[in-house]
């Protein structure tokens, strides 16, 4: 009977074409709709997934010590929260001394508007009023509202990705050993093989994409305190987390300072922020195209055109958190299919 129906199915015509493609898309809106409603639960969870990956090696390195491995997670667990916490409020401090030293730049804002009078009577498309207006339109005190209410939001998401990682660092040991009783025949062994790679690589990934992300902001750092531009270690901070964002996170890390250097009183005005704009242009290129690779070859190959589509995926899902997620959760989905039989061609696909 089911030999009948399927042979009907593959000689029906055309819908049984249609079909497939008709209830993929069904699914793929449904778990979208899924990702969006419940993301309070699932981005904590992804984000636990993540930092059980990259906290498991320090308690274990503390269990191989003598440590018990609850004192571990602990000891472990309250050191991530403290620099988490540590990081948070020196960015919302800058964030508000920004907002406080305000009208310091405005005189600067000013004085550019007075310049563009000269630029009108050359160019008639630029005037005072129309880029006063276009001032006018930015609202800082919206901004750095805005920026205070995100990083709420993160810390809330934090706290909740904590409490996931106090069951996921506790279980991650045991795992292999819960598999193997799971699926008793073959395909147990072949499921720990493939959970331990996936492991191994990703945790590859997030420490060398960590360290090149510090290295990015200390690149940013320096220069920004050679050339005297304010809040540069906060354009530092910035520069690190966004160097997870592919593409466009090494040109959004580079505008604000360069804004801030312009906008200084006490600096060289337009030549000095195109001066600092060259020098952290030239720095982004030799860590994003040069050291990166280097250290991202041995753990990742996934290709640009996933790495962008993830980009805009998460983004749009999950929003900032997202884009700095996608990479990563890309990342996992490459290293699942290169590790399961049935699913390499998709990562090959994926892969660069």
């Amino acid at each position: 009977m089911l030999t009948r129906l399927s042979q009907r199915a593959a000689h029906s015509g055309p819908g049984s074409k249609v079909l497939p493609v008709f209830l993929f898309l069904s699914i793929a809106l449904i778990l979208g709709w899924l990702l969006v409603t419940l993301k309070f639960i699932f981005l904590p969870m992804l984000l636990a997934l993540f930092a059980t990956f990259l906290l498991s090696p320090p308690v274990e390195w503390l269990y191989r010590r003598g440590i018990p491995r609850p004192l571990g997670i602990v000891i472990t667990l309250a050191t991530a929260a403290a620099i988490c916490w540590m990081g948070a409020s020196y960015i919302s401090a800058s964030f508000v001394a920004f907002h406080d030293g305000f009208p310091k730049y405005e005189e600067r804002i000013q004085e550019l508007v007075a310049q563009a009078k000269t630029l009108s009577e050359h160019f008639s498309f630029i005037s005072a009023d129309r880029i006063r207006a276009a001032l006018n339109s930015i609202s800082l005190s919206g901004l750095v509202g805005g920026t205070l209410n995100s990083f709420i939001t993160i810390l809330a998401y934090t706290s909740v990705t904590l409490l996931f990682l106090l069951y996921f660092l506790p279980a991650f040991p045991r795992m292999a050993d819960k598999i193997r009783r799971a699926f008793p025949d073959k395909r147990g062994p072949m499921l720990c093989r493939a959970m331990a790679s996936i492991g191994r690589q990703v945790q590859s990934y997030i420490w060398a994409k960590t360290i090149t992300s510090l290295i990015t902001g200390a690149g940013v750092t320096i220069p920004c305190l050679i050339f005297g531009v304010d809040f540069a270690v906060t354009w530092g901070v910035f520069a690190a987390l966004l160097n997870f964002v592919p593409t466009i996170g090494t040109v959004l890390s580079v505008i604000p300072p360069v804004i801030v250097c312009a906008l200084q009183p006490d600096l060289g005005g337009i030549t000095t922020a195109m001066w600092l704009a060259g020098v952290l242009m030239i720095i982004m290129g030799l860590t994003g195209n040069v050291m990166e690779p280097l250290m991202l070859g041995q753990s990742v190959d996934l290709s640009p055109t996933a790495s962008l589509v993830a980009l805009f995926l998460w983004g749009w899902l999950w929003g900032a958190v997202g884009m700095l997620i996608a990479v990563p959760a890309m990342a996992m989905v490459k290293f699942t299919c290169d590790n399961i039989e049935s699913l390499k061609p998709i990562g090959v696909l994926l892969g660069n």
